[in-house]
């Protein structure tokens, strides 16, 4: 029991002489000195990265930018004699039909794949 309460001791002892000489190295005054100053610069930047990108979001986002695109589109349009307001809604549609409906509409069948398939692999 002695024993092991000197080794406790002698622990304890070269703890505290570390201690010391870590405070002596690096004086914990300066080093909180550093740290309030690491956050009020942090602070800082954190609020101009903020009114940087609130200033982007205002100049990428401005309204009215899309109504100017579209008259100058029609403006070179009607200039070079194209209509397509009217001329839109007669534009064919895309046929929206089940998956492989169209196909089994016009009579082809897996084998009729399966034949063209090995028909191409051969060239």
């Amino acid at each position: 029991m002695m024993n092991s309460n000197m080794k406790m001791a002698n622990a304890l002892a070269t703890t505290t002489k570390t201690m010391v000489n870590m405070n002596k190295v690096m004086d914990p005054q300066k080093t909180m000195k550093t740290m309030e100053e690491f956050s009020k610069e942090s602070t800082k930047m954190e609020m101009s990265e903020e009114m940087i990108n609130d200033t982007l979001d205002d100049i990428f986002d401005e309204s009215g930018d899309e109504e100017e695109q579209d008259a100058i589109v029609t403006q070179v349009l009607d200039e070079i004699g194209i209509e397509i307001s009217g001329k839109m809604s007669n534009a064919p549609a895309a046929h929206r039909g089940a998956v492989g409906e169209s196909s089994k509409s016009q009579g082809i069948s897996d084998d009729d794949i399966e034949r063209q398939l090995a028909a191409l692999k051969t060239i």
